[in-house]
């Protein structure tokens, strides 16, 4: 098939299922998730010349926050153009995935086959709400993979620029979310291991050296971006001290790890059924050194990724090893295994099991077309675009989507209250609130016009966002 048509069968499937699962999605109203509105508040502040990290706070990857960023010149009230990106990135990942499993089973496949792994992902609890940072690494992540896997079945060694490459979208990976580097380093280990046994050991320096060379070209612009700003502290003690001493996980080590490890193959249960089949399979027809590179890459990829804490979305980018399952079901309708038709009608019956998988079964169903409107988001940007004044702030809690809304930009460096220990967050949020600084305030208390004798509260908004009730309040300044 040409490779237009086969990008573009990818880019349908993810729209299809990511219209069907993901809350950034145009049949969800408006994606409530607070990660997500706090990527979006970060991206449209980066996007309107405000400075990650020393002017607006968060401790995720400054290549997540220039993504959504990128997202809001498209809608900067909205999720679509954050959508556009989710469609990209992951029609881009299962096309490598695709890919991978033809270069596993020496067969080219229908990319009707694309969806069973689309499906398996989507519709999984781990891919949560939608437009995860672990979401957004799957393409990177099976770039890798397909690359390595390549390279166990090639006798010469990899080119160096491809190398380059790897390393490039390495060093993209580190800035999006650090914790995938075992991946990176397993990757590295076991292509250092291929090339030993080989006696590639001139290659093996020379592919150590460009591999660093592509994740310094991946550093250098984040490099000039803080320098220029004199933020270089800034990203790097939010970024690595504060993920590495002050975010508060989970101790216990291997015995966390064994549970969390656990709890991420139950939330994405088909992805790892898929995976499973793979590892079975590959085993089985002797592709052993397949197997033993996957198993490695996985084992990297959960010591980084789950030895901490745990929540729900955590196992997403495990979900980068889904496609592998597809070598052993499409064997199954190779010539001889099945009768033509059946053969034949199989990936398209994936498709169509895929689009009854995900309208039943994604976590979201229940919040699939709701009326936008009587979102406490969108209810409360009406009042407060009447009159904005000196703007809003989201008080004491994550960000809950009311700056995305309104289309304002924070008022501060502290603009929500986030999982980090940091007492500043507080101060800064309350003497803003004692100077009356700010026109309107929402919160998730009902007390903050006693607090704040300043405010009084004009409005309240109780609904469910798929995570249990709650009600959001609406203060105004006398």
């Amino acid at each position: 098939m040409e490779k237009g048509k086969r990008a573009l069968w990818c880019v349908v499937i993810a729209a299809a299922v990511l219209a069907l699962c993901s809350k950034c999605s145009p049949l969800y109203g408006f994606n409530d998730w607070m990660d997500a509105n706090i990527f979006f508040t970060m991206g449209k502040s980066m996007m309107q010349g405000k400075v990650l990290y020393r002017d607006v706070f968060d401790h995720k990857g400054p290549l997540l926050y220039l993504v959504y960023g990128i997202g809001t010149l498209l809608d900067a009230t909205g999720f679509a153009g954050v959508f556009a990106v989710e469609i990209g990135a992951f029609a881009a990942f299962l096309s490598l995935g695709l890919s991978t499993a033809e270069r596993l089973l020496c067969k080219p496949l229908h990319p009707a086959w694309a969806a069973v792994p689309a499906a398996a992902i989507a519709a999984s609890r781990a891919f949560s709400h939608g437009g995860s940072a672990e979401e957004l690494l799957l393409p990177l992540l099976a770039a890798a993979l397909y690359g390595l896997l390549v390279q166990v079945q090639n006798p010469r060694p990899m080119p160096l620029r491809q190398v380059f490459c790897h390393g490039l979208l390495a060093g993209c990976a580190l800035w999006l979310k650090y914790t995938v580097l075992g991946f990176y380093l397993a990757w590295v280990l076991v292509l250092a291991a291929v090339y030993w046994h080989r006696g590639l050991r001139r290659q093996l320096a020379q592919s150590c050296g460009v591999y660093l060379g592509g994740m310094v070209l991946a550093t250098l612009p984040w490099v000039v971006y803080f320098g220029l700003h004199g933020a270089l502290g800034d990203w790097f003690t939010a970024y690595f001290y504060d993920n590495l001493f002050l975010y508060a996980g989970e101790r216990g080590g291997l015995a966390a790890l064994a549970r969390h490890l656990w709890w991420a193959v139950r939330d994405s249960l088909p992805a790892a059924g898929l995976l499973a089949l793979f590892l079975a399979w590959a085993f089985a027809s002797h592709r052993r050194a397949a197997a033993a590179s996957v198993a490695a890459l996985a084992a990297g990829l959960a010591l980084t990724s789950l030895m901490g804490g745990y929540l729900v979305y955590y196992g997403l980018v495990l979900a980068v090893f889904a496609p592998l399952g597809l070598a052993p079901l499409a064997a199954l309708a190779l010539p001889g295994r099945m009768p033509a038709l059946a053969r034949r009608a199989m990936p398209w019956g994936a498709l169509a099991a895929a689009a009854v998988w995900c309208a039943l079964l994604s976590p979201n169903r229940a919040l699939r077309g709701r009326d936008a409107q009587t979102l406490p988001q969108l209810r409360f940007a009406r009042t407060i675009a009447a009159d904005p004044g000196d703007g809003l702030l989201n008080y004491g809690t994550l960000d809950g989507g009311f700056y995305t809304a309104s289309g304002l930009l924070p008022p501060c460096r502290y603009f929500c209250v986030t999982n980090m220990p940091l007492e500043g967050q507080w101060e800064e949020q309350n003497t803003l609130l004692e100077n009356a600084r700010v026109s309107y305030i929402v919160a998730l208390v009902d007390d903050l016009g006693v607090r704040f004798p300043g405010y009084t509260c004009i409005d309240q908004c109780s609904y469910d966002g798929g995570e249990g009730p709650v009600t959001w309040y609406l203060y105004r300044r006398q």
